[in-house]
Order: structure tokens, then C-alpha cells, then sequence
């Protein structure tokens, strides 16, 4: 059910994958919290909402184009690395 190949929408770019709903919810807050506008997207084939398919799939994290590297740059000097 894992998207090896993930391509992102256009305008958009994939920062991180993360094991989980818990893990990449607590990254996708902090940007939030730093002006980002990150969104997480299941990996799950189609995507689908946590609430059915679990919160233990590995999600995709994504950023504007235009964000893209200042939330690198951000994460790397976080905890979050």
C-alpha cells in the first residue's frame, strides 16, 4: 500500500515522510506554529483519511513550492531533524 514513488502536487514539494499520523502531525504543527502551510498526506493507496485506514501508515508532508527551503532550513536547526 506504500507509494515508493511519490510525486506531489503541483506547487507543491515533499519535505519528509514520516511513520506515522502522530509523528508527522507534531512537525506539521510546528510549522504551522513558525507561519508555514504544510499539509500531511496519507500513503495509503488512495489516499484516505487516518480514521479508516489508521494512524500507523506512513504519511508524506508537503510544502509550497515557495516555502520549500526555509522549512528545510528550519527543521534542520530543529529537533525535529
Amino acid at each position: 500500500m506504500f507509494k515508493d514513488k511519490f510525486i506531489p502536487p503541483n506547487g507543491w514539494k515533499l519535505v519528509r515522510i514520516f511513520p506515522n499520523y502522530i509523528v508527522g502531525e507534531l512537525v506539521e504543527e510546528f510549522l504551522k506554529s513558525e507561519g508555514f502551510h504544510p499539509r500531511l498526506l496519507s500513503s495509503a493507496i488512495p489516499y484516505t483519511d487516518p480514521v479508516y485506514m489508521g494512524r500507523g501508515t506512513p504519511v508524506y508532508l508537503i510544502v509550497p513550492d515557495e516555502e520549500y527551503i526555509e522549512v528545510i532550513k528550519i527543521l534542520e536547526e530543529s529537533e525535529f531533524e
